[in-house]
C-alpha cells in the first residue's frame, strides 16, 4: 500500500550515500498492491459522485439511484459506504444504467419495442447486437465532444445529459478495470490505470497519483534493459502483480 511504498523510498533515499548496491537496498523494488488501486478507484468515483452535496440534487445523479436499489443506505453512502458497498453500487448502477440505455436505442430503432422483453423476442443478429452496441458507446457515454456540449451557453446546454455521459463513463472504466484485475490481463489494467491516474489527481488523491506514475515510469523507462526485459519476458514483476490461488478462469487477485 502507500504507506509501505512511502516508508521504502525513504529507505532507499537514506541508502543511497552506501558504497555497495546491497547496502543501498538497489535489489529491493517497490509493487503496488492492486487491490488498494481498485479501492481508491472506488473511493474516487464517491468523491465525485456523492461526497459534493450539490452531486445529490439531480434527480438523474447516483444518489437517486442510491435510493431505488439501497433505500435504507443514503445515509451511509452519502458519509463513508466503504469499498465493497460501493463497489456493488457501482456494478449494479452501471447494469441499470446500460439497460436503460438498449431499452431507449432499442425504442428509437422500431417503436414496437416498448421494452427489453419485446426488443429480445424479435431475436436481433449479432451485427445487430454490435450495430446497437457500437451506437451506444457512441450517444451515452462521455467522449471528445463533451468539452465541445460544455463550451455552450447554458440555455443551451443539457447538463444531467453531460453528467449522465462521465458517469457512464467512468463506470465503465472501473468495471473495464475490475474484468482486467480478474483475467489477470496485465497490459490492460496498466492502460487503465493511466486514466485512472487523471482522476486520481482531479479528486485530491494526489498520493495514488504519484505512486502509480512512478511505478509505470520506473517499468517501462527507468529500469535498465536487463531489469526492464525480466519484467517483460520473464514475467518476474509485471505478471505478478496479479495471482490466481485457485487456477480458475476470472479468479486473479491483486497482491495484498
Amino acid at each position: 500500500d502507500l504507506g509501505t511504498g512511502e516508508r521504502l523510498r525513504a529507505a532507499l533515499q537514506r541508502r543511497s550515500i552506501e558504497n555497495t548496491p546491497w547496502n543501498r537496498m538497489q535489489h529491493v523494488i517497490f509493487i503496488p498492491g492492486l487491490f488498494h488501486l481498485k479501492m481508491a478507484c472506488a473511493d474516487a468515483l464517491w468523491r465525485t459522485f456523492l461526497q459534493p452535496s450539490a452531486a445529490r440534487e439531480d434527480e438523474t445523479s447516483l444518489m437517486h439511484d442510491v435510493g431505488i436499489l439501497r433505500p435504507r443506505e443514503t445515509g451511509i453512502y452519502g458519509s463513508k459506504p466503504g469499498f465493497r458497498r460501493m463497489h456493488q453500487l457501482i456494478i449494479y448502477d452501471g447494469i441499470c444504467r446500460r439497460l436503460d440505455c438498449w431499452h431507449v436505442e432499442a425504442r428509437s430503432r422500431n417503436p414496437c419495442h416498448d421494452t427489453l422483453e419485446s426488443f429480445a423476442a424479435s431475436e436481433p443478429s449479432f451485427e445487430d447486437l454490435q450495430d446497437v452496441a457500437n451506437k451506444m458507446a457512441q450517444t451515452y457515454v462521455a467522449n471528445h465532444q463533451i468539452r465541445r456540449m460544455r463550451k455552450h451557453e447554458s440555455s443551451h446546454r443539457d447538463e444531467q445529459y453531460e453528467n449522465a455521459l462521465l458517469l457512464n463513463k467512468y463506470m465503465l472504466l472501473y468495471e473495464e478495470l475490475s474484468y482486467a484485475m480478474n483475467h489477470g490481463d496485465i497490459g490492460r489494467v496498466e492502460a487503465c490505470t493511466i486514466v485512472w491516474i487523471l482522476i486520481f489527481k482531479a479528486t485530491g488523491k494526489h498520493k495514488y497519483a504519484l505512486q502509480m506514475t512512478q511505478f509505470l515510469c520506473d517499468i517501462h523507462f527507468k529500469f535498465p534493459e536487463g531489469l526492464r526485459l525480466m519484467m517483460v519476458e520473464s514475467r518476474a514483476v509485471r505478471y505478478h502483480l496479479l495471482i490466481n490461488p485457485t487456477g480458475h478462469g476470472g479468479k486473479f487477485r491483486g497482491v495484498d
